[in-house]
C-alpha cells in the first residue's frame, strides 16, 4: 500500500516538519504522496520538488535570512523582552496592526509575497515534483476548499500560506484564496485522495491550556476559538494511521529565527515514534489494512 504524509499548518512552528522528514528519510521511508497546508505546503512543496529532505533546512535558512523575508517585519509579532520601552512598543504595534486592517488587506504587501514565493519555486509546476504533491486553500468568495494538483507551485503555495491579515490573499480569475488552514489545517483527506492508503500526519497543535480569568470579551472569544480549532483538528486527524506531534508549544508562530530548535523538535518527535513509524509502514500492517478494506 502507498504511503503518504500530511504536513499541517502552524506558521514558523512548521519548520519542525523538516526534522520529521529528515528522520523518515534516515529510516528509509520515502512517502509517495505529500500534502501540505499553509507552512506545511511550503515545506512539502520544497520536499516534493527535490525528492529528498537533504538540503531542506539550508534552503529554509536562506529564505529566512533573505532581505525580502526580513522586510516582512514578522518579528514585530513575537519580540519578547523585559525592557519596558520595547514591551510598550510591542503593545502599541499590536493595537496599531489590528486597527490598520480596517484600511488594508494584509501586513505584508502583495509584491513582496509574490517575490518570495517566486524565488522559492521559480517557474516550477506540480509536474516537476519528484514526489506527488498537493496543497489546499480556501476560496473566500464561495467557501470552497481548493485542492491544487496542477499548475504553478509558487501560486498554489502562496494561496495555501495566505494567513488572513498577515499575507495578502492570492487572487486569480474569480477566486480569492487564503490559508488552507482556515478550512482544513492538516491535509489528511487530500493526501488520501491522491492515493495514499497509509497516512502519517505531522501535527503542530496541542490542547489549549489557559490560566486566570479572561479580562475582555476578546480574550474569551480567543480561548473559545482555540478549543474549536483543537477539536476540529482531532476530527480531521481520525483517518491518519499515525500522528507525529512535535512539541512546539513554546514557540511563537512568527519566530522563524528559531529554526534550529524547531527542526530538533521535529526530529525528536519522529525519533520518539520510530517504533510506530516502522509498524504502520511494515508489510504486515499494510496487508492487514488491505484485507480490512476488502471485507
Amino acid at each position: 500500500m502507498t504511503i503518504g504524509i500530511a504536513l499541517g499548518g502552524g506558521g514558523a512552528k512548521g519548520l519542525a516538519h523538516i526534522g520529521v522528514l529528515e528522520v523518515l528519510e534516515e529510516l528509509g521511508i520515502k512517502p509517495r504522496f505529500v500534502a501540505g497546508t499553509s507552512i506545511g505546503s511550503m515545506i512539502g512543496g520544497m520536499y516534493a520538488l527535490n525528492g529528498t529532505a537533504k538540503g531542506l533546512k539550508e534552503r529554509a535558512i536562506r529564505m529566512i535570512q533573505s532581505k525580502e523575508f526580513k522586510n516582512f517585519g514578522l518579528d514585530e509579532f513575537y519580540k519578547d523582552t523585559d525592557n519596558i520601552l520595547e514591551r510598550f512598543k510591542k503593545e502599541v504595534f499590536e493595537k496599531f496592526y489590528i486597527g490598520r486592517l480596517l484600511f488594508k488587506k494584509s501586513h505584508i504587501k502583495t509584491e513582496a509575497a509574490r517575490k518570495m514565493f517566486q524565488d522559492l519555486f521559480e517557474d516550477k509546476t506540480f509536474g516537476d515534483c519528484k514526489i506527488t504533491f498537493t496543497c489546499n486553500a480556501l476560496d473566500i468568495q464561495s467557501g470552497e476548499e481548493i485542492i491544487f494538483k496542477t499548475g504553478s507551485l509558487a501560486e498554489a503555495v502562496w494561496s495555501s500560506c495566505a494567513i488572513p491579515g498577515i499575507f495578502p490573499p492570492f487572487a486569480k480569475d474569480e477566486r480569492i484564496l487564503v490559508d488552507g488552514g482556515v478550512i482544513d489545517n492538516i491535509p489528511v483527506t487530500p493526501v488520501m485522495k491522491l492515493g495514499a492508503r497509509i497516512v502519517m500526519a505531522s501535527y503542530l497543535g496541542s490542547q489549549p491550556k489557559f490560566k486566570g480569568d479572561p479580562d475582555t470579551g476578546f480574550q474569551i472569544s480567543h480561548r473559545a476559538q482555540s478549543f474549536v480549532r483543537f477539536y476540529l483538528d482531532q476530527k480531521i486527524l481520525e483517518p491518519a494511521d499515525l500522528v507525529i506531534a512535535p512539541d512546539v508549544n513554546g514557540f511563537h508562530w512568527a519566530d522563524f529565527s528559531a529554526i534550529d530548535e524547531l527542526v530538533k523538535a521535529g526530529r525528536a518527535a519522529a525519533e520518539k515514534n520510530t517504533k510506530k513509524i516502522k509498524s504502520v509502514t511494515s508489510f504486515w500492517y499494510r496487508l492487514r489494512k488491505t484485507l480490512s478494506m476488502t471485507i
